[in-house]
Formats: structure tokens, C-alpha cells, sequence
């Protein structure tokens, strides 16, 4: 039967260091606000530890806290976690088959390469209301885990480490929340991705991955705000990407709703796009297929081209905007283009084309530079 253990300095309360000695399962602790120091060694298993102030901060325990390879559950509610050296504030070891929940908590890591979270074997992590601080939370290659974020925010600082680590196989729900650096799966990666109402500043795709982003942002404004690449599937509704969209290798994509500053698609990307706006520059090379609707694509100052396609890459549309600001349309190579036009702020759009590839433009003036 479950216990509630109030712990604190007064009379009427069981002391820090005591209760940690009789530690039972199921135990609720209920810590009074205050500075907890958390003796090394101890391993935690089916427990609850509620801070009781006003705020997390209030209640603060120092150290790390370690689940131990049989535990159930561990809760965390209402405090502050904070590591003082180079050690994961929150682990769980590659045999754990387990839940991990903070709520209303603020997790401070070391501020170093170290994951803030890290997260081994079998594990639902539940973020609800919670604050990562000066580091990652990372679920590594051998975890079989389901992530859920909500409300949540991760601050990392630690460059070339990215804020939410996603290896091994599993699912990421992510709502209503921010994180302050990359998103990133790697090579090895088996995973599907549910990104809503929520903001990051890069994401790195990469093994296969089922990607669904809806109403979210990135903000990065670099050539690697969102990357693409390996067999994965992507869906994206409604988001803004305030860099480069670069799609590789052979991805699945379909976009709907959405503005890009640039696009980019190499190799074999299959891409639908729908009532989307592409703000400065797009380009297909080698063996893309990009089938467009309602799709607004225009020109930026700094770019050659507004539209530019090379090698064997084919785009088809219907009921598109072209706003080429002065810059032109390639069709090079091989490339085959053809597209209908429903609104354009060009009198007249320049189109250099090589002699093999096929075009074929209607709804606006062009005229032809061929390369051959």
C-alpha cells in the first residue's frame, strides 16, 4: 500500500536522509521547500517525489537521480532537479523497462556534452510542463521508448549537441512546446515523429522516420533548417520554415499550407506540395519528381534563379504564382518542366533552357535563353 512521507526539518516530518533510507514501493514523498542534497549510489524504483512550494524552484534536490533496472515508474512533480558535475541528471540503464514522469519540474544539467536525460532500454518518458536546462535529452540507440512532450520547453546550450537526441526505436509526440536548438535522428534511427504547435530551431531527419509536423516552426535561417534524407516519409501542414528545406537521398514528401524561404531536393525525393510559398529560390537536381498545386514560387535578389531544375528532375504543376523579381527559370539538362501559371507579377519571365530538356509553360509570357 502506497505511503505519504512528508519530509522536511520539522518535528512532524521524517528527515531527507531517513526517508531515503526506507524507501518502499509505491512511496509518495512530499518534500516541504528546501535545498535536498542526494547521496551517490542510490537507485530509485517505484516512486513519487512532490516538491510542495509555490514554485519548482522552491524545492530544489542537488545531484542526479539514477532508475534502477527494475522500477515501474518514477514521478517527479513540482521541483528542481540540478547537477552540479559532469553526470546525467535523470538515467536509465539499457535493462530498464520503465516510465519516467516530470511534471511542473526544472531539470538543470551540468552544462557540458553530458545528456540532462538519458534515457536506455525500454522507457515512456512523459515532459509535461517542464523545463530542460544547459543540455540534452537523449534517447540512445539501444532504447525502445515512447517520448511525449507537452508544454515543455529544452534549452541547450552546448553547440554541436543537439537538444533532443532521437536514436533507437520509437515514438516522439511533441505539443505546445520550444526547443531551443536541433532536433536530430540518426542512421540508425526507427522512429515516427508527431511535431504540433511547436518550435525548434533546426531538424535533422535521417534512418526511417515517419515525420508529421503540423502548425510548427523552425527558425534557423541556415542551409540546414530542416535536412531530410534516408527512406523517410514526411507530412507537413501548415509550418514555417524561416531557412533552406533541403531534401536528399529518397524521402517521401508532402507539404501543404506551408512557407519556405528555400527548397532544395537532390537524388530521388518524391515531393507533392500544396498552397505552399517558397519565398526566395527553389531547385531540383538529378533524378527529383516535385508534383505542385496552388504554389507560390518567387524569386529572391540574392539568387540566379527563382526556379532552377538540372539533370533528370521533373516538375509538373497546376495553378501556380510565379514571382520571379528578376531572377530567372532553368531547365537544364534533361530536365523536364511543365507547369500552368494562374498569377505572376513578371510581364514577362526569362527561361534558360538546355536543348534536351522538355518545357512546356502556359499562363504567362517567357522568352528563351538556351544553353546548350
Amino acid at each position: 500500500m502506497a505511503r505519504l512521507v512528508k519530509v522536511g526539518a520539522s518535528i512532524e516530518e521524517t528527515n531527507w536522509h531517513e526517508a531515503l533510507k526506507d524507501l518502499r514501493t509505491d512511496d509518495v514523498l512530499l518534500l516541504e521547500p528546501g535545498f535536498y542534497d542526494l547521496p551517490q549510489g542510490i537507485l530509485f524504483s517505484d516512486i513519487t517525489i512532490k516538491g510542495t512550494g509555490t514554485l519548482p524552484e522552491d524545492t530544489t534536490i542537488l545531484g542526479c537521480i539514477n532508475v534502477a533496472n527494475d522500477s515501474r515508474f518514477v514521478n517527479l512533480e513540482n521541483l528542481c532537479l540540478n547537477t552540479n558535475d559532469e553526470a546525467n541528471s535523470l538515467y536509465i540503464p539499457p535493462k530498464a523497462n520503465t516510465y519516467l514522469t516530470l511534471r511542473n519540474c526544472i531539470i538543470k544539467g551540468y552544462g557540458d556534452d553530458t545528456a540532462v536525460i538519458a534515457c536506455n532500454g525500454k522507457v515512456t518518458l512523459e515532459l509535461y510542463s517542464t523545463i530542460i536546462l544547459n543540455g540534452s535529452v537523449s534517447l540512445f540507440a539501444d532504447a525502445d521508448f515512447r517520448l511525449e512532450m507537452n508544454d515543455s520547453t529544452i534549452e541547450n546550450v552546448v553547440k554541436d549537441v543537439a537538444a533532443l537526441a532521437l536514436e533507437g526505436r520509437g515514438t516522439a509526440i511533441i505539443n505546445n512546446s520550444q526547443i531551443n536548438g536541433s532536433i536530430e535522428t540518426y542512421a540508425n534511427s526507427n522512429i515516427e515523429i508527431n511535431f504540433n504547435n511547436s518550435q525548434a530551431n533546426t531538424l535533422l531527419v535521417q534512418g526511417e522516420v515517419w515525420l508529421n509536423m503540423l502548425n510548427s516552426e523552425l527558425s534557423f535561417q541556415d542551409d540546414t533548417c530542416l535536412y531530410i534524407t534516408d527512406r523517410t516519409w514526411v507530412n507537413i501542414v501548415g509550418c514555417n520554415f524561416k531557412g533552406c528545406v533541403y531534401l536528399d537521398s529518397k524521402p517521401h514528401v508532402i507539404i501543404q499550407n506551408s512557407q519556405i524561404d528555400r527548397l532544395i531536393g537532390v537524388n530521388e525525393v518524391q515531393l507533392t506540395i500544396i498552397n505552399s510559398l517558397i519565398l526566395s529560390h527553389t531547385d531540383f537536381q538529378d533524378k527529383v519528381k516535385c508534383s505542385a498545386r496552388q504554389t507560390t514560387f518567387n524569386g529572391g535578389l540574392e539568387y540566379q534563379y527563382f526556379l532552377a531544375l538540372g539533370d533528370d528532375a521533373e516538375f509538373e504543376g497546376r495553378d501556380l504564382i510565379f514571382n520571379s523579381n528578376g531572377a530567372h527559370l532553368a531547365v537544364k539538362d534533361s530536365a523536364k518542366l511543365s507547369a500552368s501559371v494562374i498569377a505572376t507579377s513578371d510581364e514577362e519571365i526569362t527561361v534558360e533552357r538546355s536543348y534536351e530538356a522538355k518545357f512546356k509553360l502556359l499562363g504567362m509570357k517567357w522568352i528563351t535563353k538556351e544553353n546548350n
